[in-house]
């Protein structure tokens, strides 16, 4: 693959962890209003049948189409901004990362933190490339990247909706939320993942909920399951939502100044186009645990169906 200097920023934010799906297709299409989060619930599976039209891909005995929903969720945010937030906890001590991004016009920014060791890492974008700060027990570095890549590079929601939905049959209520009705798909069991760990982990008790417009916007995925790498368990849970649609702007940070001074930016190709990710090693995130399912305040539940 020809990333340029994509791959440096990639490999600093994901240096040292274990492995999940770390890229994405393209964020994509959609109206310009700003986005509450979603919380993730934990309800019992539905069991009654959801009326009229579903989401692209969802059908109507819950069995999912990720490639359609994918292509629903992409248009559905082309050309907009957003910001993106994702997170992941695990019971083992230092496990997980946080990660955001924010997504402009012609511009983005990208802060990330990890657990044990600690490491900060921030990426700011604009047209002059990519300016890049790691912060480490070890001191602080800089880097100036000529070709950073774009926002689909550090945003993998694409490829969570594949992983986590792909192939599987879903139970389906709508909740209502400030006027919109949002369609929760919860799935349970079945054949886990693959790319949730190391190559030898083993992966059970996995769930996954997700909350969509009836246009396919995956506005909040969340996913748990059991891991076990040479014998050692945890209990790992994983969120993404969307927020600020239509009115997400990136600010340059202060410290963007010290890129220019203290780096020595390596030559780059001027003809090389950097590709998008595919999978990385997953980072991680601070000690404290998130829970992906929170119940969704000021929401109430209209209608419910048996996937």
């Amino acid at each position: 693959m020809r990333w340029g200097l994509v791959a440096v920023a990639i490999a600093v934010l994901v240096a040292g962890c274990s492995a999940v799906s770390f890229g994405g297709d393209g964020p994509a299409a959609g109206p310009t209003s700003t986005v509450t989060p979603v919380p993730v619930t934990d309800s019992p599976q539905p069991t009654r049948t959801v009326a009229g039209e579903r989401p692209p891909g969802v059908s109507v005995n819950g069995t999912v189409d990720a490639e359609a929903l994918v292509r629903a969720h992409t248009e559905y945010l082309a050309n907009q901004t957003y910001t993106w937030s994702v997170r992941e906890d695990a019971s083992d001590p230092g496990d997980g990362f946080v990660r955001r991004v924010v997504v402009g016009n012609e511009t983005f920014s990208l802060s990330q933190v990890q657990g044990e060791p600690r490491r900060n890492a921030s990426l700011y974008v604009n047209e002059s490339g990519g300016f890049l700060r790691v912060v480490e027990p070890e001191g602080t570095r800089y880097d100036l990247l000529r070709l950073p890549g774009r926002p689909a590079d550090y945003v993998f929601a694409t490829v969570s909706i594949r992983q986590f939905l792909g192939d599987r049959t879903v139970a389906v209520s709508t909740v209502d939320r400030r006027g919109r009705t949002y369609y929760r798909l919860h799935a349970t069991g079945g054949p886990a993942p693959g790319a949730l760990g190391p190559a030898e982990a083993t992966i059970s008790d996995f769930s996954a909920t997700a909350y969509v417009t009836r246009e396919g916007f995956v506005r909040s995925l969340a996913a748990e399951y059991d891991r076990v790498v040479d014998g050692d368990s945890a209990r790992v849970s994983i969120r993404y939502d969307y927020s600020r649609l239509g009115e997400s702007t990136p600010s340059a940070p202060g410290w963007v100044e010290n890129v220019t001074r203290r780096s020595t930016p390596a030559p780059v190709d001027p003809d090389a186009t950097p590709e998008r990710t595919a999978t990385a090693e997953r980072p991680g995130t601070p000690n404290g645990t998130v829970t992906a399912t929170d119940g969704p305040e000021g929401s109430a539940a209209t209608t419910t169906a048996g996937g």
